[in-house]
């Protein structure tokens, strides 16, 4: 999950509204935000509330806004035709610096989805099995990459995260935070959500072959299809999986050597939509859409981008950034649930 950063920043860009004589479009960071004319200019410091922040009542009837917001909950919203990301705010202390976090000065908080349903399933909690990496959000941090840097781009799965690895010997498999119980019997692990991957005989041989020389071996994945999000990809009444990254002994495999493991052993791995430089307009170029999976006709809920060798950033330590499409931001009746 990404982290909820509500900061002073810096407008970059100021352009005039297509539609609208009383509007200017405000560029920051990596979003766009609907403003007054005149109001701000390219420079001006301001305080930036992102999507999904969840503003307290009394703060948002200070700025006029709670009739626009859902239950506190910033959403996007489209001004005369132009897509508004989050609010901005004038800077109330002139003793904040641009970068300084002030969520907690104002109580803001991040919405958090409902979490679905489980079964009670949670197994004991093994150090080496450990959980993902946060993903950022690319609009949150356009500078991590740098300018033609050579990533890749892959089509971001709306299905829940899981986790199926091999643990000093031991099969284990969880959700993104909680390791579950393993089904009693072998014939049950097809219509175990988080247990699911371990059914596929591609899947079962990669962690073997790499568990006979690493003591830890996590393969990362998404299990999609109608039983689990709206966004089906074409399995419907049934599960599918794709793997999207490998962690062997503490290191996560660059984006070339996991391909090649995958490919291997025939694992399906999230589909390629980007392979280059990068650029922020190159990656929101491929973010929208149909998605790529045959079979099925429905948007694209976006990209996870990552530089084809692993680094790491001050910032946001692993490299590894999601950029969600406008389609998928905008679109409803998609569902919003959240694993633990």
């Amino acid at each position: 999950m990404s982290s909820l950063i509500v900061e002073v920043s810096r407008i970059d860009r100021v352009f005039a509204h297509p539609n609208a004589d009383l509007l200017e479009l405000a560029h920051i960071k990596g979003w766009q935000c609907v403003v007054p004319r005149g109001k701000y200019a390219a420079g001006s410091l301001v305080t930036y509330v992102p999507i999904d922040s969840v503003l307290p009542l009394e703060l948002s009837e200070r700025l006029g806004v709670t009739k626009y917001l859902s239950n506190g909950r910033v959403r996007c919203a489209r001004l005369r035709g132009e897509p508004s990301f989050g609010l901005i705010m004038d800077v109330e202390d002139p003793s904040w610096a641009e970068g300084t976090d002030v969520r907690e000065r104002y109580g803001i908080t991040k919405y958090v989805p409902p979490l679905r349903a489980t079964a009670g399933d949670a197994a004991e909690v093994h150090p080496l099995f450990v959980s993902y990496t946060d993903v950022e959000n690319l609009r949150n941090f356009p500078t991590v990459l740098t300018d033609a840097e050579e990533v890749v781009a892959t089509e971001k799965v709306h299905g829940t995260n899981c986790r199926v690895g091999v643990i000093e010997g031991e099969l284990m498999a969880g959700s993104m935070e909680v390791r579950r119980k393993r089904p009693a019997h072998d014939e049950h692990l097809a219509s175990s959500l988080y247990w699911f991957p371990m059914s596929l005989a591609p899947v079962h041989a990669l962690l073997d072959e790499l568990s006979r020389t690493s003591r830890q071996v996590i393969l990362f994945g998404e299990v999609y299809g109608s039983k689990v999000q709206n966004l089906s990809y074409g399995c419907a009444g049934k599960l599918g999986f794709v793997a999207f990254d490998l962690l062997v002994d503490g290191r996560y495999l660059d984006a070339e050597d996991f391909a090649l493991h995958c490919a291997k052993h025939g694992v399906p791995t999230a589909p390629i939509v980007f392979h280059g430089p990068f650029s922020v307009d190159a990656i929101r170029n491929v973010s929208g859409g149909r998605t790529t999976f045959a079979g099925a006709d429905h948007i694209r809920e976006g990209v996870v981008v990552r530089p084809v060798r692993e680094r790491a950033d001050p910032k946001i330590g692993r490299v590894i950034l999601k950029y969600l499409s406008d389609e998928y931001l905008f679109a409803k009746g998609v569902s919003d649930t959240n694993d633990v």
